[in-house]
């Protein structure tokens, strides 16, 4: 799955550049501790988890498709106000 992430990263620093910043976390080490927003919800959701700006969006799996998506609206949203 890390290297999945990492490819995803990559791909999304192509497009988006600097704007993006892919941080993988294993739920099984301590740096879960970091997210402790995350570490709430996680008997609730099925792995791999995407969060974006801290907030949870997508899991149970890796979309280049939905997560750039998100981001085009995130960075819409940003433009606008």
């Amino acid at each position: 799955m890390k290297e999945e992430a990492e490819e995803l990263g990559i791909a999304l620093r192509d497009s988006f550049g600097d704007d993006v910043e892919l941080v993988f976390v294993d739920v099984m080490t301590p740096d879960l501790e970091k997210y402790p927003d995350i570490s709430g919800i996680l008997s609730r959701v099925r792995l791999p988890l995407t969060a974006i700006n801290g907030q949870p969006r997508f899991h149970g799996g890796l979309s280049m498709d939905m997560i750039a998506d998100a981001i085009k609206e995130i960075k819409a949203g940003q433009v606008q106000n």
